[in-house]
């Protein structure tokens, strides 16, 4: 899908294929449709634990950590290598907005929704079009 990013035109496919080429996330799919707007780029993504896991282990003694301990390690640090997302969109004028939400336990990776906008949208905007896709998934 097409979406009207500042002065220029992006396909969401393009950065989908950006995220998978050049992050540890995988997209598993393409939300921008769900987000009924033409300005702004949304994609569920996934990162495995184990990942996760290798940057904890600088930090934490994994085995000291409850699970609900490392679920909200889990969260927070998702939510941190997501907005490094920003880092390979070629457009210095993208704000990103994510937010993980689930711990899957069947592949062993934490889900996760990211939203992309041109800044020109607003900060407090694209947080609103996260919140809303976010209840559109699982």
């Amino acid at each position: 899908m097409y979406v009207v990013f500042g002065d220029e035109i992006l396909d969401s496919q393009d950065i989908l294929d950006t995220i998978n080429e050049n992050t540890d996330f995988t997209v598993e799919k393409d939300l921008t449709k769900s987000t009924k707007r033409e300005d702004t780029l949304a994609y569920k993504i996934s990162i495995d634990t184990n990942i996760l896991n290798n940057i904890l282990k600088e930090h934490y003694n994994l085995i000291d950590l409850d699970e609900e301990s490392l679920f909200d390690e889990y969260m927070k640090l998702c939510d941190e290598l997501s907005l490094d997302i920003l880092d390979y969109i070629k457009n210095d004028d993208a704000i990103i907005s994510t937010r993980a939400y689930k711990w899957d336990n069947s592949d062993n990776t934490i889900k996760s929704v990211v939203c992309i906008s041109h800044f020109e949208l607003g900060e407090l905007k694209l947080f609103d079009i996260t919140k809303r896709v976010l209840s559109q998934v699982d």
